[in-house]
């Protein structure tokens, strides 16, 4: 009773071909596979994703400034290593929160159609397919 026979073996290889199919088989022993790695790497203290994020992370967006007009602001920042996108963020309060008015691939935006007389307050960040970057130093700016 305490080993398995070959008809044992059997017996199990076919309710894993009933419930799985035989096309799926290499998909799940991919899958336990992958499992039984992130465990592994889990409980060394290690891991794969965070070892990748960092070498492809973008930067933070640098040196931006806010140039106020008659019912606008035209923001400014140098370019980052990595970027393909700026999101641009605008807050009614310092420190936000922040919400996303525009996506862009320049270095440059004008935020139109402001209340005379108002503080905005900007921050942006840069993206690629690997994620997001933290925002840059907030900068504000009182419409004309």
């Amino acid at each position: 009773m305490g080993e398995f026979s070959i008809f044992h073996w059997l017996v199990v290889l076919a309710i894993v071909l009933i419930f799985f199919g035989g096309r799926r088989i290499p998909e799940v022993m991919k899958g336990l596979g992958e499992g039984i790695r992130s465990f592994k790497d889990g409980m060394s203290g290690t891991s794969q994703a965070s070892s990748q994020t960092a070498s492809s992370q973008v930067a933070t967006p640098g040196g931006l400034t806010a140039k106020s007009g008659a019912g606008q602001v035209a923001l400014t920042w140098s370019a980052s290593f990595g970027a393909t996108t700026y999101n641009v963020k605008r807050s009614g309060t310092s420190g936000g929160p922040y919400a996303r008015i525009a996506s862009t691939a320049a270095t440059s935006y004008t935020d139109e159609g402001l209340a005379s007389g108002t503080t905005f307050y900007y921050a942006v960040s840069s993206s690629n397919s690997s994620g997001e970057s933290e925002n840059s130093v907030e900068v504000s700016a009182t419409t004309a």
